[in-house]
């Protein structure tokens, strides 16, 4: 199936940037920005993981990954520990500063999913979900080819 009009990628684009938006606007009052709370999200999930890993999961830059890594650890939201494996690499780890805004980004999330799928029947958020999925599957592939072409 191709779309003509190519209006699902423009629209997944659109809601991405909504959410930036509105994340950013979320977490004005806690000195956060939406880059941050995605890193403070993987850690509250899983606490210790490596600055490469987050790259893996967000696809950032590995500089722009460090240079958030530094800010949030200048804010006393994570500690950065030198990996035992790899010294240079870091692991890092939410400060009980960071736990402490665990719900309040779980609220926001909950916000935000309410918001897109209002409306939405159950079994239409299944058959969202399995094909986001393996949308995601699809592109993450497709990106790792054009990167090494």
């Amino acid at each position: 199936m191709h779309n003509k009009n190519h209006t699902i990628g423009k629209n997944l684009f659109t809601v991405q940037r909504y959410f930036k938006i509105f994340l950013n606007h979320r977490l004005k009052e806690h000195g956060l920005n939406g880059a941050q709370f995605m890193i403070l999200l993987i850690l509250t999930r899983q606490d210790g993981v490596s600055q490469e890993s987050l790259n893996e999961r967000l696809q950032f830059d590995k500089g722009f990954i460090a240079k958030v890594a530094k800010s949030l650890e200048k804010d006393g939201y994570i500690i950065r520990e030198v990996n035992d494996k790899d010294r240079r690499a870091y692991k890092l780890f939410l400060t009980d500063k960071a736990k402490g805004l665990k719900s309040m980004m779980f609220e926001i999330l909950d916000e935000w999913d309410s918001t897109l799928l209002d409306g939405v029947s159950d079994e239409n958020i299944k058959i969202l979900e399995n094909t986001l999925n393996g949308m995601l599957r699809r592109v993450a592939i497709k990106c790792k080819e054009v990167k090494e072409e």
